[in-house]
């Protein structure tokens, strides 16, 4: 082999170091990093219906195949790449390409998918870069030049960036394989809170190198984005996970050309600059996806615990107040006089009947404490009640928090100044129930959190 110091690269891209000292990160990158951490974890872990998580599964995969083509000009828009993920595409002949390359990326998505979740992937190596650009490039345009499943052999220049050598390529991206193969086994032994950590930065700096090379003619960004995929899968992070970035880079395209480019141009090559860039656009994107994780459990518990509240009562009128509840949308207060016409169900259950049936039906389920009524608002289902652990404040005043009101001294048992309809108020400050014959009362004092749903020793700080 020949010495890297007698190499062109060297003196052309001296930021080329395979090296990366993880000193350079800043506190606010680990911050981000450990975020990721957690975030990983409970995505992993999370108990979802299989529509759920069908649905989930291909919103990243139609995100992340649309966001690292369109990046390179595919104009195909996410609806028609979700159309082509599904087999229901009407692409005319005129952007047949386009839909080829969405069509090589998702093979290759799925195989690499398969490989890494199967758990024994093969190592990286230049030979299976070079077979998935030779996938990647299948019925595209013939730019000049371009040899798919090759390295390049000439010069390249992209926007103010010029490429590695042609004649270091070969040399480079077997050092970059070696490089990586060497760090993935070493994560094996990392202390288990350090592992998704360094996992991340590994992949983010596989992409950057691959970028820095350019050892192909064409589809270099593409590579480099399937790479850092590629990795993410390998260090455990879950699928839908896994295509958040590319979908970062193509939503924030402008940062990222900006951010790829000082990299290699400013002083020090501030390599760390771009981690934290990634970093906190796979942040985002957790943060997203946890968040519809959350939504459809909650789902899933307010329809379970609605349908306990109406355990053995098989009246017509049960039934009905029952839909009624299941029908009010969570996220909007509804006007009383459309909660009958919700759904064509509700509407035959409340058809021939007065206002004052659906009168009567409300105001036995805001008894209940299964909705929220407010004058000029309407009604919403007061499903907050589901969610145990989440923190409130003042600005939850009308959503259920520690402040909310509600009409007490009704029905015996559920009368308690913080409306948790138990009979005596959780928070032994506020002692028993007040009456109040169905005037207002608020309790001002908040529940104490449950030490379980905070990160140990960090008040205030939640692990995901």
């Amino acid at each position: 082999m020949v010495m890297t110091g007698e190499r062109h690269y060297t003196k052309t891209h001296p930021w080329i170091t395979f090296s990366f000292r993880a000193d350079r990160l800043r506190p606010e990158t680990w911050v981000l990093l450990g975020e990721v951490a957690s975030k990983c974890e409970h995505l992993a872990g999370s108990a979802l219906p299989p529509e759920v998580a069908r649905e989930l599964s291909l919103l990243s995969l139609e995100r992340g195949a649309h966001g690292t083509t369109s990046i390179e000009g595919n104009s195909l828009t996410e609806k028609e790449v979700r159309a082509i993920i599904e087999g229901a595409d009407d692409t005319p002949p005129s952007r047949a390409y386009q839909r080829q390359e969405i069509e090589n990326l998702i093979s290759l998505f799925n195989d690499i998918a398969e490989e890494c979740v199967s758990g024994a992937p093969p190592p990286l190596s230049p030979e299976r870069l070079k077979e998935q650009h030779a996938r990647l490039m299948v019925g595209q345009p013939q730019k000049e030049d371009l040899d798919p499943g090759r390295f390049r052999t000439h010069s390249v220049v992209v926007g103010r960036y010029r490429g590695a050598p042609s004649e270091d390529c070969d040399y480079l991206v077997d050092r970059l394989c070696e490089w990586m193969n060497r760090e993935l086994d070493s994560l094996g032994a990392a202390d288990h809170s350090m592992r998704q950590p360094q996992a991340v930065v590994l992949a983010v700096l596989a992409h950057l190198y691959m970028t820095w090379i350019h050892p192909f003619s064409d589809g270099n960004g593409r590579i480099a984005r399937l790479l850092e995929f590629e990795l993410l899968l390998r260090t455990g992070v879950p699928v839908p996970a896994a295509h958040l970035l590319s979908n970062h880079y193509n939503r924030t395209r402008d940062m990222y050309y900006v951010v790829l480019e000082r990299t290699s141009r400013a002083k020090g090559y501030p390599v760390e600059e771009f981690v934290h860039y990634a970093v906190q656009g796979l942040v985002d994107g957790l943060r997203e996806q946890i968040r519809t994780v959350q939504s459809a459990q909650l789902t899933i518990m307010w329809q379970s615990y609605v349908h306990e509240r109406f355990h053995g009562q098989h009246t017509v009128a049960r039934t009905r107040m029952r839909d009624l509840v299941l029908a009010l949308p969570p996220d909007r207060w509804t006007p009383v006089g459309e909660v009958a016409v919700l759904t064509p169900e509700l509407a035959q259950a409340y058809g021939g009947k007065t206002s004052k049936t659906v009168t009567r039906d409300v105001n036995a389920l805001v008894q209940m404490g299964l909705v929220d009524k407010q004058a000029y608002r309407g009604l919403r289902p007061r499903t907050e009640l589901m969610a145990a652990f989440i923190p409130r404040g003042p600005s939850s005043r009308r959503q259920g928090g520690y402040l909310t009101v509600g009409r007490l001294g009704r029905v015996a048992g559920r009368g308690c100044c913080c409306s948790c309809l138990s009979g005596r108020c959780p928070v032994s400050r506020c002692g028993p129930p007040r009456r109040h014959s169905g005037r207002l009362a608020v309790c001002t004092t908040p529940p104490a959190p449950s030490p379980s749903a905070w990160s140990p020793g960090v008040p205030g700080h939640r692990t995901s």
